[in-house]
C-alpha cells in the first residue's frame, strides 16, 4: 500500500510539472502585436556611410473563404543595421518578428564593399535564425528585386524560397544559408560563393530568376560566373543533386538531354615529386529524357558512345570553371585547400599564407564517368521519315 501511495504522489508531481511546461513559452509574445518579416534587402544609402534596409512584411488579407497572405515593404536608412531595425518599429507600429524571414538580398555594391559588416547583426541577434538564405542582386539594387510583384499575392520572398528549394532539379545556382556563408568566410582553404538573383518579367509581371554565382575574396565580391559555369563549379564542390546534361541542341547533333539522378565527386590531393596536385573524379548516373534526332541510345554500343561524349563534355566544362577560378579570380571556390589541409596538414602550413597565389598555379586533373541507366518511357526517337508500305 505504501508503495502504491508513493507511485500516486509521483504521478501527481509529474502531471503538475507538465502543466507548467505546456502552459506557455518564456519568450512568448502576442502575434497581433508583432509584424512578421518575410525578406530583407540591403543597399547603400543615398548619404555617405549609410545603409538602406528594406524589409518585406507579411499582411493578412481577408477573403471570403479563408485568410490570404499579401505583403508590403518598409524602407529606412541609417548608419548601422540594428539602429535601422529599431527605428522600423515606429514605421510598422509593432516589433518585427524575424524568425520567419526567408531571404537576405545584398546589392552588388554592398557585396563588393564587404558583406560581413552588414550581416553581423543578423548572425549575432538572438531573435533571428541562421537558416535564412542569402543572395546577391543582379539588378542595380537589392530593393529592386524585393519590390518585384510576382504572379501570386504571396510575399515575393516566399517565391524566392520556393525557387531555392527546387534548385536541386536545375543546379544552375548554389544554395547558401547565412550561417554557412559566415562560416566559410572564416574557413581557410575555401572561398565563399553566393547565388545571383534577378528580377525578370513573365506575362507583364515581375518574378525572380536565380542563376549563376558571385565569387568572394573573404567577404568581398570580385565577380560572377554564369549559370552553365556554375553548374560545373557545383560538380567540383560535390554539390550536384540533379539537373540536366545537354549534348548538342536544336539542329546540332546529337540533341540529347540527360537527366542527372545522382552524382558523386571525389577530390583527392596527391604528392607528386614533392608538389601537391589535385585529382578530381566524378561519377554521374543519368537517364535519356530527350532525343531530338534518331540517335542510338537503346543499344549498349549506342549508350557507350553517348556516355563517352557526355564524359568529354563534363571534363571540358569543369576545366573551364577551374580556369576561371584560378586565372580570373584566384579564389579557391571548390575547397581544394581544405582537402589539402585535412590530408597534408604539414604541407598546408607552408601553402596557407599565400594560398590564393598558390591556388592559381595548382595542377588539377579531371576525370568523369557518366552512366546512362534508363531511357525514360520511350525506347526510340520519334520517326519523322516517310515509310514505304
Amino acid at each position: 500500500m505504501a508503495k502504491r501511495a508513493c507511485e500516486r504522489r509521483l504521478i501527481v508531481v509529474m502531471c503538475s510539472l507538465t502543466i507548467f511546461v505546456l502552459s506557455g513559452c518564456w519568450n512568448y509574445r502576442e502575434v497581433d502585436k508583432m509584424t512578421t518579416v518575410a525578406g530583407i534587402a540591403i543597399d547603400k544609402g543615398e548619404k555617405e556611410g549609410e545603409i538602406r534596409l528594406t524589409v518585406e512584411v507579411v499582411d493578412g488579407l481577408g477573403g471570403k473563404d479563408a485568410m490570404s497572405i499579401g505583403s508590403s515593404r518598409i524602407s529606412l536608412s541609417g548608419h548601422t543595421m540594428f539602429e535601422i531595425v529599431r527605428r522600423m518599429i515606429t514605421e510598422s507600429g509593432n516589433r518585427l518578428y524575424w524568425a520567419h524571414a526567408k531571404s537576405i538580398i545584398l546589392s552588388e555594391e554592398i557585396a563588393r564593399d564587404g558583406a560581413a559588416k552588414v550581416i553581423d547583426w543578423y548572425v549575432r541577434d538572438s531573435e533571428t535564425r541562421s537558416d535564412i538564405h542569402i543572395l546577391v542582386s543582379g539588378e542595380e539594387t537589392a530593393e529592386e528585386v524585393l519590390s518585384s510583384k510576382s504572379n501570386s499575392d504571396e510575399p515575393f520572398s516566399y517565391k524566392i524560397d520556393e525557387i531555392l528549394k527546387n534548385e536541386n532539379s536545375v543546379s544552375n545556382s548554389p544554395v547558401m544559408e547565412i550561417f554557412d556563408f559566415a562560416d566559410t568566410i572564416n574557413t581557410p582553404g575555401i572561398s565563399s560563393i553566393l547565388p545571383m538573383v534577378y528580377s525578370s518579367e513573365n506575362k507583364g509581371k515581375k518574378t525572380a530568376s536565380i542563376h549563376g554565382l558571385a565569387v568572394f575574396d573573404i567577404d568581398k565580391m570580385l565577380g560572377t560566373m554564369d549559370a552553365n559555369k556554375t553548374k560545373f563549379a557545383l560538380f567540383l564542390r560535390d554539390e550536384i543533386k540533379g539537373g540536366i546534361l545537354t549534348l548538342g541542341g536544336y539542329n546540332r547533333l546529337p540533341g540529347i538531354s540527360l537527366e542527372i539522378f545522382k552524382n558523386k565527386t571525389k577530390v583527392e590531393p596527391v604528392l607528386v615529386d614533392g608538389q601537391i596536385e589535385i585529382r578530381v573524379k566524378t561519377h554521374t548516373v543519368t537517364a535519356v529524357d530527350e532525343a531530338q534526332e534518331d540517335v542510338d541510345y537503346y543499344t549498349s554500343k549506342g549508350r557507350a558512345e553517348i556516355e563517352s561524349m557526355a564524359e568529354e563534355m563534363v571534363v571540358e566544362e569543369m576545366e573551364k570553371a577551374i580556369e576561371i577560378a584560378q586565372k580570373r579570380y584566384k579564389q579557391d571556390i571548390f575547397g581544394f585547400g581544405s582537402r589539402i589541409h585535412k590530408k597534408f596538414p604539414k604541407e598546408w602550413k607552408t601553402l596557407e599564407p599565400d594560398w590564393d597565389e598558390k591556388f592559381s598555379r595548382l595542377k588539377v586533373s579531371v576525370q568523369a564517368k557518366v552512366e546512362i541507366k534508363g531511357t525514360a518511357s520511350t525506347k526510340k526517337s520519334i520517326n519523322t521519315e516517310d515509310e514505304n508500305y
